[in-house]
């Protein structure tokens, strides 16, 4: 009838195809690999900032502060650095220590 075709096949064919296959196509499958790898890492970025945009109803737990009217006035008797300053600092003293008792 006809002619029937027998496979022989042995491991060291196996790894020679392998071999050839791997020296013949490997710059290809290199780019492939990174241009995946980094295709992979934007989209789980990417999925990230998504994620951390959207409000699941959260509501933060800090209490408002308040200020005691001492505090506050405080602060408004504060000058900028353009502002003129009534009281002047007294530099005559030199430094002092103040681990001395």
């Amino acid at each position: 009838m006809g002619k029937e075709i027998t496979f022989n096949l042995s491991l060291t064919s196996v790894k020679k195809g392998i071999v050839a296959f791997l020296h013949r196509f490997h710059i290809i499958l290199f780019v492939v690999v990174v241009l995946g790898g980094l295709a992979i890492a934007i989209l789980m970025l990417n999925n990230v900032i998504v994620k951390s945009a959207t409000s699941d109803g959260y509501t933060s737990q800090t209490n408002n502060a308040s200020f005691d009217q001492s505090t506050i006035k405080r602060i408004e008797d504060l000058k900028t650095r353009d502002q003129a300053g009534g009281d002047q600092l007294d530099l005559s003293k030199g430094r002092t220590n103040p681990f001395v008792e």
